[in-house]
């Protein structure tokens, strides 16, 4: 399998919940946090290929989180990528079939939401 695209990225993951042995005040902060915003940033790595884009997460969040699963979507399920501001780095949306999104932050999201569409079977890509 060749991969086009790997970057440090944080991953946006709805069902994201910080492990109890966290506990004290960074626990309950991060939860109220993941409350507020439907979430968590999570942070790992983004690898596309021909086939699919996968998300793993790196080490330390996998001790600080319960079953965190890493991401795995075919290229086929893409309807379009397209990046977003954000704070520092940007943001790349990919939007599925199903009217679902996963989201990342990284360094040259612009670049790397580009060159994720030029990998679809449909190239469509929103500025």
């Amino acid at each position: 399998m060749t991969i086009y695209i790997k970057k440090l990225c944080n991953a946006f993951i709805t069902d994201a919940v910080i492990s109890r042995r966290i506990g004290g005040a960074a626990g309950r902060n991060a939860e109220a946090i993941g409350a507020m915003m439907g979430g968590l940033w999570v942070g790992g790595t983004v690898t596309v290929s021909a086939d699919a884009l996968d998300w793993v997460p790196n080490i330390m969040n996998k001790a600080f989180h319960d079953k965190l699963q890493m991401v795995h979507i075919p290229l086929a399920e893409v309807r379009a990528v397209r990046r977003e501001f954000g704070i520092l780095t940007g943001i790349v949306v990919v939007e599925l079939e199903d009217n679902s999104e996963f989201r990342f932050r990284c360094f040259s999201a612009r670049s790397v939401a580009e060159n994720m569409s030029d990998l679809l079977p449909r190239q469509v890509l929103s500025a």
